[in-house]
């Protein structure tokens, strides 16, 4: 006795468009993971020209100052020495800030775009097993098994992230700490 309930399989052919649709959908997805890794180094290439910029910036307000604390008085000179050392302190723990942080986020980034590589190949590695299943016992099983190893995935890229953001937590406040 057959039973109607159960859904229908493609012929041969609709396994072969769900194939070519899956492989299209891998292709896009290329397409975008590199225009994304593009946009992700046009931005690093922006963030150095702006901290040139801000350096260029920094060093021309420096040199101002020389030029007006060198036509006061003697007193005045020891003053714009100290001016000068707090300054520099200041100029150099605000580019080494800058560049932590960059750093930091380049490092969350990177690992946010793996996890969600990894998770749309394994999307897409599943709708081509899926479109090449016989029958639904066998597309149930590879739901579960889909399902289970998302789960893992997922929790592994969750607890990856947590530990990655705590560490460089601990390490911005250590340095902030250090005198």
């Amino acid at each position: 006795m057959e039973n109607d309930n159960l859904p229908t399989f493609p012929t041969q052919a609709g396994r072969e468009m769900a194939e070519a649709g899956v492989a299209r959908a891998r292709e896009a997805y290329e397409r975008f993971a590199e225009a994304g890794e593009m946009a992700l180094n046009a931005f690093e290439a922006s963030m150095a020209q702006t901290f040139e910029g801000w350096r260029s910036v920094m060093g021309s307000s420096r040199e101002t100052a020389h030029q007006l604390s060198d036509s006061t008085v003697a007193g005045a000179r020891k003053m714009r020495e100290q001016w000068d050392a707090a300054g520099a302190r200041l100029y150099n723990a605000c580019e080494d800030n800058a560049g932590h942080a960059m750093a930091a986020m380049r490092e969350i980034a990177h690992r946010m775009l793996v996890a969600s590589d990894t998770n749309v190949r394994a999307s897409l590695d599943f709708a081509e097993h899926l479109a090449k299943a016989a029958d639904a016992r066998e597309m149930a099983a590879l739901h579960v098994a889909f399902m289970q190893a998302q789960s893992r995935r997922l929790t592994d890229q969750m607890v990856d992230l947590h530990q990655t953001t705590s560490r460089l937590a601990r390490e911005a406040a250590a340095r902030t700490e250090t005198p």
